[in-house]
C-alpha cells in the first residue's frame, strides 16, 4: 500500500534522508511542504522526522510504530518499505541522501549542497546544480548526466562512475576508485590541470594533454581552469570531449567560503610534482626499514609507474639514510660493500679462531767422522825399476 506523509518547510533549508533498502525518488516542487509517498507492507508505518533550526532529518526503515520513540520502526520486520517518492520544495538548498541497497534518483534542482551516499544501489542524477557535490558509494554505479558544480567529490569501490556533459568552467573535481571504470565527458575542450594516475587500470583520453611530471598533465593552451584528479587501483579511467547532448545547468548557488578551487593551480599541481603519493612512501619505508628486499621494492615502484632512473634515485637516498643511521648505531664506517663487510665481520665473530699446532723440529742428524788420513806411498829409487 502506498502512504502519504507530510512535513512543514518552513524556514527549512537542509534536508537529510536516510533510508534502508528502499529506492528513493527525489522531485522538485516550486513550493509547499515536503511531502513523501511511501510504498509500505503494513498499515501502521510511520516514518521519523526531527528538525533542529534551518535542518530537517527524515528516516525511512523498515517497523511499525510501536509507541517507544527510541525503538520504534525497528522489529516489526513485516512492515517493509520498498519504494519512497519525496517531493521536495525549492526553497530547500542542500540534500543529504542516504541510502543501503535502494536506487536513487533526482533531477532538476539547483542547490548549494548536494550529498549522496549509497552502499549498493545505483545513482542517478539528472540536470543538476550544486556548488558543493560530494558522492561516496561501494558496488552501486552512479550516472552524472548534463549535471554542474563548483567542486565536486566522486568515490567509489567497485561501482562505475559516469559523468557526462560538464561544460568546461573553474571548478574542482576529485574521482577516486578502487576496481570501478571511471568516465568523464565534457562538452567542449576543457583547460584542465590534472593529476591523474593509476595501478593497474588503463588511461585514455581525447583530451590533449602534455605530461608536466610523474602523473602530472596540462591541456596544451591557456591558463588552465579546472583542477582534475582521477585516480584508480585497477579500474580504467577515461577522459572525453564526445558528449553532444543535452547542456548542462549554470551553477548559481554559491558554497560558504571560496567556491572555485581551480584558481589555485599552481599550489595544487606542486602537491603531486613534488611529493610521492601515500602507496610510495609506504614502500620506501619498508625499504628502508629492511623489511622489503630492494627487488621487491623495485618491482613494487615499477608497477606505480615510476621509472628506473627515478627509482634508483628514491632507493639510493634510502639506502644512504640507512647505512648513516647503522653508522651511527655500530661506531663503524662502511664502505660502499658495507653490508658484504658486516656480513663477514658477523661470521668472524661466531667463529672461533685457534693457533694451528706448532711442529716440532726434525733432530739434527749426528756428525759424520772425517775419513783417515791415506798414507802417501813411497818415492821409488833408482834400479828399481826393470
Amino acid at each position: 500500500m502506498e502512504k502519504k506523509f507530510e512535513f512543514d518547510s518552513a524556514g527549512i533549508e537542509a534536508l537529510k534522508v536516510s533510508a534502508a533498502s528502499a529506492d528513493l525518488q527525489v522531485e522538485l516542487v516550486e513550493q509547499g511542504n515536503i511531502v513523501a509517498f511511501v510504498s509500505v507492507s503494513s498499515s501502521d508505518y510511520v516514518p521519523e522526522a526531527d528538525k533542529s533550526g534551518s535542518k530537517l532529518h527524515i528516516r525511512f526503515q523498515r517497523g511499525v510504530n510501536i509507541g517507544i520513540p527510541f525503538i520504534k520502526n525497528l522489529f516489526d520486520v513485516q512492515a517493509k518499505v520498498e519504494n519512497i517518492r519525496l517531493q521536495v520544495p525549492r526553497n530547500i538548498l542542500e540534500l543529504d541522501l542516504n541510502n543501503a541497497s535502494g536506487d536513487i534518483r533526482l533531477a532538476d534542482f539547483e542547490l548549494r549542497m548536494l550529498k549522496v551516499n549509497n552502499v549498493s544501489g545505483d545513482t542517478m542524477i539528472e540536470s543538476c546544480s550544486a556548488a558543493e557535490f560530494n558522492l561516496n558509494t561501494v558496488s552501486g554505479d552512479l550516472s552524472f548526466l548534463a549535471s554542474n558544480y563548483r567542486r565536486g567529490k566522486f568515490n567509489s569501490v567497485s561501482g562505475d562512475l559516469t559523468i557526462k556533459g560538464l561544460p568546461p568552467m573553474e571548478r574542482e573535481t576529485s574521482v577516486s576508485s578502487v576496481s570501478g571504470d571511471v568516465y568523464v565527458s565534457y562538452s567542449g575542450e576543457p583547460k584542465v590541470d590534472a593529476a591523474i594516475s593509476s595501478v593497474s587500470g588503463d588511461i585514455n583520453s581525447d583530451v590533449k594533454l602534455i605530461k608536466v611530471e610523474k602523473k602530472h598533465y596540462r591541456t596544451s593552451e591557456g591558463q588552465p581552469q579546472e583542477y582534475l584528479k582521477m585516480s584508480s587501483v585497477s579500474g580504467d579511467l577515461i577522459i572525453s570531449t564526445a558528449y553532444g547532448g543535452k547542456p548542462a545547468r549554470e551553477v548559481k548557488q554559491k558554497a560558504d567560503g571560496e567556491p572555485v578551487a581551480a584558481k589555485k593551480t599552481e599550489k595544487v599541481s606542486s602537491i603531486e610534482e613534488n611529493l610521492q603519493d601515500r602507496e610510495t612512501n609506504k614502500i620506501v619505508r619498508l625499504y628502508e626499514e629492511g623489511k622489503l628486499t630492494r627487488n621487491y621494492a623495485f618491482e613494487m615502484l615499477s608497477i606505480l609507474g615510476y621509472s628506473s632512473v627515478e627509482i634508483e634515485d628514491m632507493l639510493r637516498v634510502d639506502e644512504e639514510a640507512r647505512r648513516a643511521r647503522k653508522q651511527e648505531e655500530s661506531g663503524y664506517e662502511e664502505s660502499e660493500d658495507g653490508k658484504m663487510i658486516e656480513a663477514v665481520e658477523e661470521i668472524d665473530d661466531k667463529i672461533e679462531w685457534h693457533e694451528p699446532p706448532q711442529v716440532p723440529p726434525s733432530p739434527e742428524a749426528p756428525e759424520q767422522p772425517e775419513p783417515p788420513e791415506q798414507p802417501e806411498p813411497p818415492e821409488k829409487k833408482e834400479g828399481d825399476e826393470k
